[in-house]
């Protein structure tokens, strides 16, 4: 959890409880490009478009003052990419200072330099996506020593105590037996982890889902192990309830009543409303996305973080945010 103000995270929670009961989004990802200098196992996109369009800071930040949302999330593709990026930061903290920053990133062009610049522009929490807790890691993301470059950074800027570092794990099949080195390793780093729910209705690629019967239940007993370590003061966000569910996801291959277009949705690099990273169709207003995508909506097949963290009852969200903040 990053470090706020007492007053900033009060207006946070405010404003939560309010958008879910005006029908504004908790969060909204802004996926400022589609371009990524990595290729990902578990994602459709990697490799530079060419010709894809460069919208200005200001295209982005309007989307801040009319969906008003409690999280505002960085992503690609790789934003980082985007040499602009803190001009877009910038933009939008100036249109609203409160909504949590999150900057979510491969981290291959981020380094101490550019973290504390980053800083400077308004982000308040990064996303480091790792997958392994070793060298594997560089070779599902065909990325050079990128694991390398990630724990050495780590090290680098836990210290200055901002608290600002969340290693982002998408648990999969091949996977799922690391987790608690992936917890080990962010106590040791000095950073926290969450764990996030793979789906394939990007890639197809069925066989990184955990959907056998002794997959399953050595899924069940890693959960509980990661319960303990989190009790015991390891820094796992993901919450028992959400890595609960993660595991019903799995044996049931269904998540019901996806809220996308109401609790969450996307800026796409176009600033153009999308739903979801699995659905690209655009919409000009939240009003258009809802009358010609939510109400149609019947998907299942994703448990993403997205949905995760913004799909929770009001109970839930005060429960989870506070087990957090006392840590």
């Amino acid at each position: 959890m990053p470090k706020l103000s007492a007053s900033r995270q009060a207006k946070i929670a405010g404003r939560t409880f309010k958008n879910i009961l005006t029908g504004k989004p908790v969060t909204v990802s802004f996926e400022v490009t589609y371009s990524c200098n990595a290729n990902c196992e578990h994602c459709d996109l990697g490799g530079y478009i060419k010709d894809e369009p460069r919208m200005p800071p200001e295209a982005f930040a309007k989307w801040i003052t009319e969906l008003t949302p409690s999280v505002a999330q960085i992503s690609g593709g790789e934003p980082l990419i985007r040499k602009d990026l803190p001009d877009i930061i910038r933009a939008m903290r100036a249109r609203d200072p409160i909504p949590v920053f999150v900057v979510t990133t491969n981290v291959a062009v981020l380094n101490e330099d550019r973290y504390h610049m980053y800083r400077e522009a308004g982000v308040d929490q990064w996303s480091f996506s790792l997958d392994y807790p070793d060298e594997r890691h560089n070779d599902y993301r065909h990325l050079h020593k990128n694991f390398e470059h990630i724990r050495d950074l780590c090290k680098k800027v836990s210290p200055y105590g901002n608290d600002d570092i969340v290693l982002a794990c998408v648990v999969q099949s091949d996977n799922m037996r690391d987790l608690p080195k992936m917890a080990e390793l962010a106590r040791d780093w000095g950073v926290a982890v969450n764990f996030s729910t793979y789906n394939s209705l990007r890639t197809g690629k069925d066989h990184y889902l955990i959907n056998t019967k002794e997959g399953l239940a050595i899924l069940t007993g890693i959960v509980d192990r990661l319960v303990a370590m989190q009790k015991d003061g390891y820094p796992i966000l993901t919450s028992e309830w959400t890595m609960r569910q993660m595991i019903d996801f799995f044996r049931t291959g269904r998540q019901p009543n996806c809220q996308a277009g109401k609790r969450f949705m996307i800026v796409g690099p176009t600033a153009q409303l999308t739903p979801c990273g699995m659905v690209r169709e655009t919409y000009d207003s939240q009003k258009e996305l809802i009358c010609k995508f939510s109400k149609h909506n019947r998907c299942e097949q994703c448990f993403t973080a997205i949905r995760a963290n913004s799909e929770k009852s009001p109970y839930r969200l005060l429960v989870d945010a506070l087990r957090v903040v006392r840590k």
